[in-house]
């Protein structure tokens, strides 16, 4: 097994670690154990346990959060249905796993933004790219006819990703899948309103 492959095996454990027990909750000895490396291995690739984190904010955490934000980019479609389109899938897709131990992204959001500044940056930029992506395509749907003309397209945008985490958050707890696609619909429905 080359480096490449060891590094993106500890950091694929390490995440659903931190996914199940939280950062602070993170066993990275547990996590080696379990794949049979050593602890110099794993300081190897990341020489703290910031830096894992960190790792699985910028390398597993970004890139699947922001895949269809920056589809919206490319894509030709009316931006109200590509919005809620992309809510209904997750709605529809959501697991007793996915609700038991909730969004990793809020997870992280709730747990470390208070404590560690690095940490908060990092989530930071995840969400501003959420909210910057899907701002972008109500702009581009009112210049084309598709989206009321005074919407506030930013407030939307972030509102709209404010309800998704707590979709999230508000399953969470009551660890329903029916709860989160209740408020996941309502959600679909309020976008409808700036439709044209």
């Amino acid at each position: 097994m080359n480096a490449t492959d060891t590094r993106e095996r500890i950091l694929g454990r390490m995440f659903q670690d931190i996914h199940k027990n939280g950062f602070q909750g993170l066993r990275a000895d547990r996590v080696i154990a379990d794949l049979g490396i050593t602890k110099g291995a794993l300081y190897h690739y990341f020489p703290s346990k910031d830096a894992i984190g960190l790792a699985v904010i910028e390398e597993i955490i970004e890139p699947s959060y922001l895949a269809f934000f920056r589809s919206l980019e490319e894509t030709k479609g009316h931006p109200i249905d590509l919005l809620q389109a992309h809510l209904l899938e997750l709605a529809n897709k959501a697991t007793p796993d996915d609700i038991h131990l909730g969004c990793p992204l809020n997870n992280l959001v709730q747990e470390m933004s208070p404590i560690n500044e690095d940490f908060r940056q990092r989530l930071k930029v995840v969400m501003d790219s959420m909210i910057h992506y899907s701002s972008r395509a109500l702009e581009r749907g009112i210049s084309k006819g598709q989206v009321k003309t005074n919407t506030d397209c930013i407030s939307v945008a972030a509102f709209m990703i404010a309800s998704m985490e707590g979709a999230y958050s508000v399953a969470k707890v009551q660890r329903s899948i029916a709860s989160f696609q209740r408020n996941i619909q309502q959600l679909v429905n309020y976008l409808e309103l700036y439709r044209l």
